[in-house]
């Protein structure tokens, strides 16, 4: 079966040639271009493949992967940018990219690249997402959390962290509201929850544990941490042991 290729780039003149150049591909059945967030989520429903340039004046490629993944959408992607920064490459690949090439692209390499995910070798968006669920879920309960509604609470505020490295200040801003919207209920009842499981955790975990991860003495005598604290000391440890992103050869040529 032939693909569907989607071009997302905020430049045409970029995307329009690219089209062009994949036209050949016998690979490639249709192939659709976006030139906005909301344009590619439009098209993203009817495409197989997404050649995406993350790096789009006045948007951001992850939020809009993000926002794909929230409507169901799982079709494979491969980045298409000049710049990819630490912090870019490690949410693309958390959100499952199969592939980052940098620009000017060579088709060749591309084609390569579309032919390998076409066979089977290449990921779809969110493929990671079980994963991480059940790394995060082993995390909890090693910690000594009990599976209570805090507890997928905890679950859901530390994917959502894993992924938004800068949270400063968007736990009660963001975090929260997020989660009362996906659980249809308020962010004072999702901030209680979590706050409830760690007290709970602090009290019944076992301090060998709660001290490799937090660095200082825990148990009755001492306060348990902030929700923040709490959830923003494992999000920098799950990100710590994320599967590194891509480097080296595919990297600099795709």
């Amino acid at each position: 079966m032939k693909l569907t290729v989607l071009i997302v780039d905020a430049d045409p003149g970029n995307a329009v040639p690219l089209a062009q150049a994949l036209q050949s591909s016998q690979q490639i059945g249709a192939i659709l271009t976006a030139f906005s967030p909301d344009e590619a989520l439009m098209h993203a429903k009817a495409a197989d493949l997404v050649l995406l340039d993350p790096v789009m004046p006045g948007a951001d490629g992850a939020a809009l992967l993000r926002r794909m993944l929230e409507q169901g959408l799982q079709p494979g992607i491969i980045a298409l940018s000049s710049f990819y920064s630490p912090e870019l490459l490690r949410e693309l690949d958390s959100l499952g990219t199969a592939y980052c090439m940098y620009k000017p692209v060579d088709i060749d390499s591309l084609t390569r690249r579309i032919v390998a995910w076409h066979n089977g070798s290449g990921t779809r968006l969110g493929h990671k997402r079980l994963a991480l669920d059940q790394r995060i879920s082993n995390l909890l309960l090693e910690l000594g959390m009990t599976p209570i509604s805090g507890f997928y609470d905890c679950r859901m505020a530390l994917k959502w962290l894993s992924i938004h490295p800068d949270s400063r200040g968007r736990i009660t801003k963001e975090l929260y509201p997020y989660i009362a919207h996906c659980t249809h209920r308020t962010p004072r009842q999702v901030e209680r929850h979590i706050r409830y499981a760690i007290e709970q955790t602090w009290l019944v975990g076992d301090p060998r544990v709660l001290e490799r991860y937090f660095g200082y003495s825990v148990g009755l005598e001492h306060s348990r941490p902030s929700n923040g604290a709490f959830l923003r000391t494992l999000a920098e440890y799950i990100r710590g042991i994320a599967p590194t992103p891509p480097t080296g050869e595919a990297m600099r040529h795709g």
